[in-house]
């Protein structure tokens, strides 16, 4: 494996093969799922087909790339953080603006983490992204929303004794100071952080290798955009038409449709290819 400031957020240590067939599966964890804290309606619907697709095509897929949103209750965007003049912590789906900051409207609860918390909101608006939504409480650390979902850990595992090799974990998210969508790079690099939050040129190199990747998994709205995003950014145009969006694998947190309509539609611009498992051509 390649060296690189990112390399401690992997959950193997072994050799990734260059051609073939690779599969990075986006957050497909239980808090994500029907009965979790941050359910998406139809990602069991999702689970299913991307445990029939590697079940189907355990030779045919030559790596796995399992990524696992893991944040802590204190965290940027969970209610902890923050609070108002009242000592009350925000409800889930509140957004956090710069303005409301500057107003005191809200604040980090910790006194150390004030400037950050205004400096973190002031990028978000400045560079354009998603305005800081409270969430809540998922994928927290050794909890059961942590895990992947049971469907799919069992089709991994089939995999794992058919290739007789270890599926590749990447941990994203356990930096509290900011927001990690894509698993690429953090919402806000933080300084003298960076091994957890700036590029990961690691796992953008190892997808390289492949002839094509396959990518699913949760959010489409979210977690699988903004990485897509990420990887188109930084890869060659020429390169781009190696990855495979399987749009029936993934699904969009509600309310969030059209940053999924959006995020499919500019990936076919750029030639990125959008399919799905049932039209994917694995050979």
């Amino acid at each position: 494996m390649s060296e690189s400031k990112t390399s401690s957020l992997y959950c193997s240590n072994i050799d990734i093969p260059s051609g073939g067939v690779g599969l990075l599966l986006i957050d497909p964890q239980n808090d994500f799922h029907p009965g979790g804290s941050l359910a998406i309606a139809d990602a069991d619907k999702d689970a299913e087909r991307i445990s029939k697709l590697i079940k189907e095509n355990l030779e045919k897929i030559d790596h796995i790339y399992v990524t696992l949103d893991s944040h802590q209750k204190y965290h940027i965007a969970h209610p902890l953080f923050w609070v108002n003049e009242q000592k009350v912590h925000p409800t889930p789906f509140t957004t956090v603006t710069k303005k409301d900051v500057e107003n005191g409207k809200w604040k980090p609860t910790r006194a150390e983490h004030r400037i950050w918390g205004l400096h973190y909101v002031s990028e978000l608006e400045r560079k354009g992204n998603f305005a800081l939504t409270i969430w809540p409480e998922h994928c927290l650390i050794g909890t059961p929303g942590h895990c992947v979902r049971g469907v799919i850990q069992e089709a991994l595992q089939a995999w794992e004794d058919a290739k007789e090799k270890a599926v590749s974990y990447i941990v994203k998210g356990n930096n509290s100071k900011t927001e990690h969508y894509s698993a690429i790079k953090a919402e806000v690099i933080v300084p003298g952080e960076e091994d957890l939050t700036d590029l990961n040129r690691t796992l953008l190199d190892e997808l390289s290798r492949h002839d094509k990747v396959l990518i699913c998994g949760q959010a489409s709205s979210h977690c699988v955009n903004f990485t897509v995003r990420d990887i188109a950014d930084n890869w060659t145009d020429s390169s781009l038409k190696k990855l495979y969006v399987l749009r029936d694998a993934m699904s969009p947190v509600p309310g969030f449709e059209e940053a999924e309509t959006q995020f499919l539609k500019d990936m076919g611009k750029k030639g990125l290819v959008i399919t799905s498992t049932e039209r994917a051509n694995l050979s």
